[in-house]
């Protein structure tokens, strides 16, 4: 049986490749000609922490329901059912206001990267437990602070570095 595509990437939630972005930790040239692709799955962990962070403070996700419609467009996806497993496998509901991404709030962001990976990757319970230590890793990449590698910057070509 053939591996996830976002498992083979080491991009869970299966971040799409930008030309104007480079993510820390990102592969570029990668093979893959859509998703972009991590050197460690905590690299494209803490991408996707990173993106839902920016969900919730520009754009005002401050739901799942919200995030999830945002993340997966209708015309690609069954919403309705991402929704629901994420709801379930974390725990909160559809509607419920989410708290802002701090140290306090580490184990809500995280289940909801581990349950949105379960629906993008098609995890199971085991995969679930394997990929969740991964998850803390991308965490700690995340809420590093003072280090370049962690920061905005412009690359030489003009490319952002995330």
């Amino acid at each position: 049986m053939k591996q996830a595509r976002g498992l083979r990437n080491n991009n869970p939630l299966n971040i799409i490749k930008s030309a104007n972005i480079t993510w820390q930790g990102e592969i570029k040239p990668s093979t893959d000609r859509n998703f972009a692709q991590f050197e460690t799955m905590g690299y494209g962990c803490r991408a996707a922490l990173k993106l839902l962070r920016t969900y919730y403070h520009k754009h005002r996700c401050v739901t799942l329901s919200m995030i999830i419609r945002r993340w997966a467009p209708e015309s690609e996806n069954n919403v309705r059912a991402y929704i629901q497993t994420v709801s379930q496998l974390t725990g909160i509901g559809p509607h419920t206001l989410l708290p802002p991404m701090k140290e306090e709030t580490k184990a809500v962001w995280c289940d909801i990267v581990l349950a949105m990976a379960s629906v993008e990757c098609g995890l199971n319970a085991l995969g679930r437990e394997q990929l969740a230590p991964s998850i803390e890793v991308g965490w700690q990449l995340l809420r590093e602070k003072g280090k370049a590698t962690g920061r905005r910057a412009l690359l030489g070509n003009g490319v952002k570095s995330e």
